[in-house]
């Protein structure tokens, strides 16, 4: 699909975070991986286990009270940081980012993170003004929800015990059997 983002921005809470985030990395997905090797083989290999502790970092202009005052909080008190990403579909060329019935296309990308600011690092100050940007690192992460075009992804989340990947609820049969 071709598509021109129509707007994207990111929240921390309930506070828009436009004209303030510089960069965002999002978590990279990675498995811990077990060493295998067969009894008798002459080969080894490495198994998929759980998805590794997630993290993200974020780099904002200045210094804001509001952002700063996330550092320091403990587990339970959480900060849920979102991003939404809206997109026009412009193929064909005279689309209007509706379908054929008239109803608009639910294109774009929604990511929901939930943890804790645990690292925030501030810049220098040469002169009277700051000399870089503010980086602010956002781990023990309890979820993260990957939606795209209006299905999920990734869904990671510990509170709850759900591993969805591409709209699959690996954890549901799971979850049902131990419910109480």
């Amino acid at each position: 699909m071709d598509g021109l983002i129509r707007g994207a921005n990111w929240y921390c809470g309930e506070i828009n975070q436009r004209l303030r985030a510089d960069e965002t990395t999002l978590p990279v997905l990675r498995r811990e991986m077990m060493q295998l090797v067969m009894g008798g083989g002459w080969f080894s290999f490495e198994l998929p286990a759980e998805v590794q502790p997630l993290t993200a970092e974020m780099t904002v202009e200045g210094v804001h009270k509001d952002l700063k005052a996330r550092f320091g909080r403990e587990p339970g008190d959480w900060t849920t940081v979102s991003y939404y990403e809206n997109l026009l579909n412009v193929f064909p060329s005279n689309s209007t980012g509706e379908v054929a019935n008239g109803a608009a296309q639910n294109l774009g990308r929604v990511v929901f993170l939930k943890g804790l600011l645990n690292e925030y690092a501030q810049a220098g100050v040469k002169g009277q003004k700051s000399s870089g940007k503010t980086r602010l690192v956002w781990s023990s992460i309890v979820l993260y929800h990957d939606i795209l075009d209006g299905q999920t992804v990734h869904k990671f989340d510990v509170q709850n015990n759900t591993l969805i990947i591409d709209g699959i609820n690996y954890t549901a049969e799971h979850n049902r059997l131990i419910r109480a």
